[in-house]
């Protein structure tokens, strides 16, 4: 059906060679600065690779609203080898790039022609796309690598359909789409691109079709049984995909007969490819903006898709179109955004259609100048491959990689904050201000950055929360995103040591280092709340405010696990409309019964609550959060969290008290209030706040 490749002349494998070289080259120059740190999805892979060394074996990850656990292996088995460092996570899709181009020429020869490949391949070894994916330390990295190499083994049994099938390309075929599904969603939709194609031979290559189709029907049967685990886990488990269940709003709306959205999504990302502007927004993987082609590669591009379209008979051209829709098709329902990631199972194929224009073009110009059109045609090509490779270095390394955006979206700040702490003399603890304190966020970014494994670290943001340690010293590091409030700057026992600045034009452009004293913290802090007041109930605090003895003797305890040591509120008389600001302070005396199994699972981190109520018991304003989240309490730690509740305007002059509790995400269940050996229910009432207008 297919005729057999020409043997690889000696230039041919020079031009071979010397493809692979320059990709290399771009995909390992700078790879330490650019991208200038790591993406809380990539320190994410990289931690998890880390458990899987210390003995996790996942069938599927649940960080990250969910994913599949392959390249985390991938990474694990790197690690094995060179080290557990953030390099080498940096640099886990480097060899996957390459082995997709490999596996892309491999394919294409066997397809099309030697020309078609070299020039397919060159193409993808330079454009943005191809290298931005090649240095993400991201899943989707896995995916082209895996499937353009079980299309390879594929088409070995393709072009042995006149004979018999070969049972080793069909077992490895069959092998590879297996493993593909452990890589990224999309997968579960690229596999039909072989049941299509063995539709399209029933129907116009019956002899291929009645030698190949048994065969080939098995090993994807076989492929879909290999990864039936991991679909009885996610069967098993309906809230874990949650990234799927953010993205099937189209699919929804399509179903209630509203065609609309997926069709504005589809217009919106084929515009993607060729109008500037229209391209991914998603300043991580992409210029926001920029499309996948330039103005002669998009026009080379659709010429070579019409090329593909007019020889539909023939079976090279038919898989190619049928690889393209469906690798695309994710992207065609959720538009552009992110579409560098969704539709990267089709990019080996995008860049076979430039190629075929070029190659078509350098023939008919032989065909009607002689030896001299193919020279020519062929100068000009490479002509403009060395305009595509310019651009796509200037744009990734310079545009995209000295951005201030990039640098912020890569957490830069985080990165060099553990390099300050590599370089310094000791380890000891170190207190971290960070806007997303929760494990797999900021923390997981700066473990992976940090070399050294003598520094103990507690997490908060030090604009709402502060966590004291135990120990004597400490140092507390705060970037200029996310600064000490007022509330905490003014205690005693903190003091400025050094301001570390980067670049000028960063968007988080310092952070600061205290020289810190815990202890002197805390009795400032416990000097604060030494006047509490607390009830158990609503009519206790209505009833009771002010007297000597109150309803509750501090400290309470909050699900055996924290006491409640006092509270500071602000102020005791308020006008409607107007604030009301409350410190609480806490201690963590068994914190290991708050923390979740994984420290990843955000679901399970408690939540302070504080309620406004009326004299009526009436919620009147509300504020649950906790910036300094469990996961990474030590027993003593003391936390002080700070709520700000607006009153309505409306608000009757009357008292307010504030109800404060506890209770998880993941089942909203609060934890039990007991004082001493009395349990007073699931919650504790504060002294009231008298509201006048």
């Amino acid at each position: 059906m297919t005729e057999t490749p020409k043997d690889l002349h000696s230039r041919e494998l020079v031009i071979l060679a010397t493809i692979l070289l320059a990709a290399t080259v771009l995909r390992v120059w700078r790879l330490d600065s650019v991208p200038p740190g790591l993406t809380h999805d990539e320190a994410g892979h990289g931690r998890d690779a880390i458990a899987i060394l210390n003995g996790a074996r996942p069938l599927y990850q649940t960080v990250g609203y969910g994913r599949e656990p392959l390249y985390d292996y991938w990474v694990a088995g790197l690690m094995a080898v060179i080290g557990r460092t953030r390099e080498v996570l940096r640099f886990s899709a480097v060899p996957l790039s390459l082995l997709t181009l490999l596996a892309t020429f491999a394919w294409t020869r066997l397809a099309y022609d030697n020309a078609v490949a070299l020039a397919g391949t060159a193409l993808q070894g330079v454009t943005f796309w191809s290298l931005s994916v090649a240095r993400q330390a991201l899943r989707s990295s896995l995916l082209p690598a895996l499937f353009t190499a079980a299309i390879f083994f594929f088409w070995r049994s393709v072009s042995q359909a006149e004979d018999s099938p070969r049972r080793g390309p069909l077992s490895l075929f069959a092998l590879l789409i297996g493993a593909s599904l452990y890589t990224y969603v999309p997968a579960r939709g690229l596999w039909v691109i072989f049941p299509l194609f063995l539709v399209y031979l029933a129907l116009f290559h019956r002899t291929a079709f009645r030698s190949l189709s048994g065969p080939a029907f098995t090993a994807v049967g076989v492929g879909l049984l290999l990864a039936m685990p991991l679909f009885v886990y996610l069967r098993s488990h309906p809230g874990a995909e949650q990234r799927l269940m953010m993205l099937d709003a189209p699919v929804r709306a399509l179903m209630e007969g509203d065609p609309s959205v997926i069709l504005k999504n589809a217009c919106q990302f084929v515009s993607s490819f060729f109008i500037r502007g229209q391209g991914d927004e998603f300043l991580a993987y992409n210029i926001p903006g920029r499309p996948v082609f330039g103005p002669v590669t998009g026009i080379l591009f659709l010429i070579g898709l019409g090329i593909c379209v007019t020889r539909w008979r023939e079976p090279a051209a038919a898989f190619s179109l049928i690889w393209f829709i469906v690798g695309i098709s994710p992207s065609l329902i959720t538009g552009p955004a992110a579409s560098t990631t969704r539709s990267v199972g089709a990019l080996p194929v995008t860049f076979l259609f430039p190629a075929l224009s070029v190659v078509s073009g350098a023939r008919w110009a032989g065909r009607r100048w002689g030896d001299a059109g193919p020279w020519l045609v062929g100068l000009a090509s490479a002509g403009l491959l060395l305009a595509v490779g310019v651009s796509s270095i200037c744009d990734y390394f310079v545009t995209w990689g000295e951005s201030p955006h990039t640098r912020a979206a890569y957490q830069h700040t985080l990165v060099e904050t553990a390099e300050y702490l590599d370089n310094q003399a000791a380890g000891g603890v170190v207190a971290m201000s960070s806007l997303e304190p929760y494990s797999p966020h900021d923390p997981s970014v700066f473990e992976m950055s940090l070399r050294r494994r003598d520094v103990a670290v507690r997490w908060f943001d030090a604009q709402r929360a502060l966590v004291v340690p135990t120990e004597l010293r400490a140092r507390l590091i705060v970037p200029s995103s996310c600064p000490v409030s007022k509330e905490f700057a003014e205690l005693p026992g903190l003091r400025l040591t050094e301001r570390i600045e980067m670049r000028p034009d960063d968007l988080d452009p310092w952070f600061e280092v205290y020289d810190w004293h815990p202890r002197s913290t805390l009795d400032a802090l416990m000097s604060t709340v030494e006047h509490s007041e607390l009830s158990s109930s609503l009519e206790a605090a209505l009833s009771k405010s002010g007297r000597a003895e109150p309803d509750l003797q501090l400290p309470v305890t909050f699900g055996e696990a924290l006491d409640l040591l006092g509270y500071d509120l602000r102020p005791v008389s308020v006008a409607p409309g107007e604030e009301i600001e409350l410190l609480t302070l806490w201690r963590a005396t068994h914190p290991e019964l708050l923390q979740a199994e994984d420290s990843a699972d955000l679901d399970s981190e408690p939540v302070i609550f504080v309620h406004a109520l009326d004299t009526a018991g009436q919620l009147v304003a509300q504020e649950d959060r906790l910036d300094a989240p469990a996961w990474a309490w030590h027993e003593g730690d003391v936390v002080a969290q700070v709520h700000r509740l607006t009153l309505p305007s409306t608000l009757p002059d009357k008292a307010v008290v504030l109800a404060v509790g506890i209770y998880r995400r993941v089942d909203m269940t609060r934890l039990p209030v007991s004082s001493g050996d009395l349990g007073v229910g699931d919650s504790v009432f504060l002294a009231p706040v008298d509201v006048k207008g």
